[in-house]
């Protein structure tokens, strides 16, 4: 008998209680974490101390162990007040006047938010900053606004894009209310890079051609422009059509000439063309801080990081565009260097 009285007061001393849940002695199985709020610890420490219940009923109507109804008892009885939970978790940290500084003066450069603020932060400072605290940072500031209509996406994006670059290009138009212009841009598909992009009075077929003929020639050392995806309006297409489903028209025909394969979005479906569309959005809220289209492109081609591209390491749509296109250089390298050789080694000779 006495050993087993020494047994149970060892099992006993080496028992830790915690403040949420204990193990139960008996069946040396864990109890679960249960929280209690403040209702429920009145009428613990009421019930037990006014009321004169037990603590053993107490403790399994609430699921807690004996231990904890103890515990809030004899501080009730000492204090006389309820006894108050305490917050469970880490202090909140605030960050110092020049952390918030650097924050501010991120976000005004690449005019981004919290999530690339933090992540560009952690790659070029070294600081690891929560991008909740630093979205708090930005809003306190006015840099920033609450999204009510954001919601988390349950599903991982399923992007369509193409391997290489100048494989394809997005063309369209938008209208700027602030400016009373009309904005057309080629966007490549695989990098997200505006080869070419203007503002103009009117939307037309004829500055359609431009700026494609001029993204066409300005990377033609590369590769020429093998797709081009636009949607029907009038300024690249032909509505009205013969039977044979043929039409004059000055954009499709350049399209011809080039050898570029035209393709036609959905009717009323702008997703086709999303790439192109959410650009669009970008200029519409950026466009104005700069003081001309060539820095404005310059600054999203060149500095602005994109999320859609190899974010962990901040790639932009330039150098996104170059890294796509390595295969295609590298082959054309292999070519120059095998017409070399054909020519014995002379670069002009015929």
């Amino acid at each position: 008998m006495a050993m087993y009285y020494l047994r149970f007061a060892v099992k006993r001393a080496c028992c830790v209680v915690c403040k949420r849940f204990r193990l139960d002695l008996n069946r040396g199985k864990s109890s679960g974490v249960v929280k209690l709020d403040a209702a429920a610890v009145k009428k613990i420490v009421r019930n037990v101390v006014d009321y004169g219940l037990s603590v053993k009923d107490m403790a399994r109507r609430y699921g807690v162990s004996e231990r904890r109804v103890q515990q809030l008892c004899k501080e009730y009885r000492e204090t006389g007040k309820i006894p108050e939970l305490k917050k469970v978790g880490r202090k909140r940290k605030e960050y110092s006047d020049d952390i918030k500084l650097m924050i501010m003066c991120v976000a005004e450069k690449y005019r981004c938010g919290a999530v690339k603020v933090s992540k560009i932060l952690r790659e070029k400072y070294g600081l690891k900053l929560d991008h909740n605290k630093v979205q708090e940072v930005l809003r306190v500031n006015g840099m920033a606004r609450e999204e009510r209509n954001k919601r988390k996406r349950k599903k991982p994006w399923i992007r369509y894009e193409r391997e290489h670059s100048l494989s394809a290009v997005h063309m369209d138009w938008y209208y700027d209310e602030i400016s009373g212009k009309w904005v057309c841009a080629v966007m490549d598909d695989a990098s997200r890079m505006i080869l070419a992009c203007d503002e103009f009075d009117s939307p037309t077929a004829e500055a359609s051609i431009k700026l494609l003929d001029e993204a066409y020639n300005k990377y033609l050392h590369i590769a020429p422009i093998s797709e081009v995806i636009t949607d029907h309006g009038s300024q690249f297409y032909a509505n009205k059509r013969n039977k044979k489903g043929y039409a004059k028209h000055s954009f499709e025909n350049y399209c011809r000439e080039k050898g570029i394969k035209h393709i036609l979005c959905k009717y009323k479906h702008p997703q086709s063309n999303g790439k192109l569309e959410k650009w669009f959005h970008t200029y519409q809220q950026h466009r104005h801080a700069f003081h001309s289209l060539h820095e404005f492109v310059d600054w999203y081609n060149k500095i602005r990081p994109h999320m859609s591209l190899n974010f962990d390491n901040l790639e932009t749509p330039e150098k996104a565009f170059y890294r796509k296109a390595q295969d295609i250089i590298l082959g054309n390298f292999f070519k120059y260097i095998e017409k070399l050789n054909q020519k014995g080694g002379d670069p002009h000779a015929k």
